[in-house]
């Protein structure tokens, strides 16, 4: 489990939240406005000095404060494939990009929808995938654009 605060989570990372810390009023209002334990958010923009933050949640947007959203715990199950991990398996939601980088990738199987393994790679230079049963090395610039959901091993 990737657990961060959602102060800390870049543009286009979502997740569950686990958590909503603090008290008093503020945490009040973010209860009543849908922010809850279980609810499915997502970072759409950070402020150029890192507050507020635009959040997504429960269909809506709504801004918070720096300092409300690191009181709010977050399971990180969505990113840009270079924040996966070797051996995951997620599926594709997005790919934020210009329209020849999307038919390209289309062209390569990688559209909204698809599912992935995540062979090597990540964080840093090439990322190695398997899609529909070949393999694909993607630089890190063109994996960074490619938005994908983390799916539960298949065991669980």
């Amino acid at each position: 489990m990737n657990t961060r605060p959602l102060s800390q989570l870049h543009p286009d990372e979502g997740g569950i939240i686990i958590r909503v810390g603090g008290s008093g009023e503020i945490r009040r209002r973010l209860l009543d406005m849908g922010v809850v334990a279980g609810s499915r958010v997502s970072v759409e923009r950070v402020a150029p000095l890192g507050d507020p933050v635009q959040i997504r949640v429960k269909g809506y947007d709504l801004a918070v404060r720096k300092s409300e959203a690191e009181k709010i715990t977050v399971d990180v199950t969505e990113g840009p494939l270079t924040g996966m991990e070797k051996g995951e398996t997620v599926t594709v939601l997005a790919v934020r990009a210009g329209w020849g980088l999307q038919r390209r990738l289309g062209d390569m199987g990688i559209t909204p929808g698809t599912p992935l393994k995540i062979v090597s790679g990540g964080h840093t230079g090439q990322t190695l995938i398997e899609v529909r049963g070949s393999r694909l090395a993607l630089g890190r610039g063109v994996a960074q654009k490619i938005i994908a959901r983390k799916e539960p091993p298949a065991d669980a």
